[in-house]
């Protein structure tokens, strides 16, 4: 439905938002809901007909009672009081909502023929509705927060979205996106799915100039046709990545209870969203790692023959066993690239290059060894993307360092994904690092983690 992307680039875009059942009571939905649009520049209006003022900012009795026109409408009111209050949005042009209470669907019974009138009059006012029994809502480029919950975390603005039923995972998706500086473009826990599911937003994202992936947290859907047929339209234009839980018994019947979800077949999903080309994952941190990998990454690979280039062998094993478990390919060096870095290496034995390109400790102490070995290897044709393994040294003067310089220089000049790996503590990141990741080369600590979202970003290859 046209409608809905044009109410739904309302929600996201609001020039104006009405916080119905703001409260100056701080431990209070309505106070809390206040507080996370702390960084957003439009104009906000609270509304309770119960208090004339909100922080020196006038209250009004009901959204009818705005003079100005209001693009979103935030409803922190307990459920007895939504009919009424989506009845004035549709009166007044409010065209986003968000419904924070729950109370509906996952109720079943009477709960469930409440979300349906809701729907209806959703639907005849074209209001885009996120929820209800959600955490709601946010555009991160504009400083954005439209839930109830002041992030303890800057939002980053940035390329990928983030779509997920439950509110907590919302909250988890960005959380370790912060940790990994992921930059996010909008986000949405979509709840109880009154008239925006997930097909609506595949449909949304995939036309929004801000959105290049987009992150699916999915528990179950009742639209799952739409979904797929969505889905087979979006990977085509901007990768889908989908983390799909009720693939238990016991995981299935609580998301039965947490949204209203019916989980479906968890072996027909993933053969769906396979056909379809989206990436499924096993974990939000798997999800959020392969997002930083798509969107870090300035080329897309052809294939799928990985090199490794190390000084340390065994954590550059860990990433081989990860990319061949995933189906990626370790080919050897061609012989004349083979022969050119043993006689770097300069041992008094031979030592045969295979694939972990390994450098010993040469590679380690002479910076020069590693970056020739890196341009030899990084031109290979039969390569479709290379990654890096390095232990930096974090004391001055004892031992090499990480030719950043050259690594970034030598990767600009070919069209095929560079990932490093540099094994260090989370709390610390090595010297160099944002070097890397500013010229498009993403950075890990975890061999594991960085080995599986290159493997998950390969399968895009043609």
């Amino acid at each position: 439905m046209k409608w809905k992307n044009e109410s739904l680039d309302k929600l996201f875009n609001p020039e104006s938002i009405a916080i119905v059942g703001a409260s100056d009571k701080p431990d209070k939905l309505g106070a809390l809901t206040l507080l996370a649009l702390r960084d957003y520049k439009g104009d906000v209006y609270p509304v309770n007909p119960r208090i004339k003022s909100i922080r020196g900012a006038k209250c009004y009795p009901s959204i009818i009672d705005i003079d100005h026109q209001v693009d979103l409408a935030m409803i922190a009111l307990g459920p007895q009081y939504i009919l009424q209050t989506l009845s004035e949005c549709k009166e007044t042009g409010v065209k986003g909502a968000i419904i924070f209470s729950a109370g509906f669907k996952e109720l079943g019974g009477i709960g469930e023929e409440h979300q349906h009138r809701v729907k209806e009059v959703a639907d005849g006012g074209h209001i885009a509705v996120i929820g209800p029994n959600c955490l709601g809502a946010g555009n991160c480029n504009i400083g954005l927060n439209a839930t109830f919950f002041p992030h303890p975390t800057p939002l980053k603005g940035g390329s990928v979205a983030m779509v997920s039923q439950s509110g907590g995972v919302t909250g988890l998706m960005i959380y370790q996106a912060a940790d990994s500086e992921l930059g996010v473009s909008k986000f949405a826990s979509v709840g109880n799915r009154v008239n925006i599911d997930f097909h609506d937003m595949l449909r949304y994202l995939r036309e929004d100039s801000e959105t290049e992936a987009i992150c699916l947290f999915v528990e179950g859907t009742e639209y799952a046709r739409e979904m797929m047929e969505e889905l087979q339209k979006t990977t085509p234009e901007k990768p889908v990545i989908v983390f799909k839980v009720g693939k238990t018994p016991a995981s299935r019947e609580a998301a039965l209870s947490h949204t209203g979800s019916l989980a479906g077949n968890s072996e027909l999903y993933s053969a769906a969203m396979k056909q379809a080309g989206a990436i499924e994952v096993a974990g939000v941190g798997e999800m959020i790692d392969t997002a930083h990998v798509i969107t870090s990454c300035k080329h897309r690979s052809k294939g799928r023959n990985v090199a490794i280039v190390t000084h340390t062998l065994g954590i550059a094993l860990v990433a081989a066993q990860t990319l061949e478990l995933n189906g990626i390919n370790l080919p050897p060096p061609s012989d004349s690239v083979a022969s050119k870095i043993e006689s770097m290496l300069n041992m008094p034995v031979e030592v045969p290059i295979k694939n972990p390109i390994d450098l010993l400790a040469q590679g380690w102490a002479d910076p020069s060894i590693f970056s020739e070995a890196f341009k030899l290897i990084l031109n290979e044709k039969q390569f479709d993307a290379v990654m890096i393994v390095f232990s930096p040294n974090y004391q001055e003067g004892i031992g090499g360092g990480v030719p950043i310089n050259e690594i970034v220089k030598a990767s600009q000049e070919v069209s095929k994904p560079v990932i490093s790996i540099l094994a260090s503590p989370i709390t610390r990141k090595p010297p160099g690092y944002d070097i890397l990741e500013a010229a498009g080369i993403p950075f890990f600590s975890s061999p594991q983690r960085a080995a599986q979202a290159l493997a998950n970003m390969l399968r895009l290859s043609k």
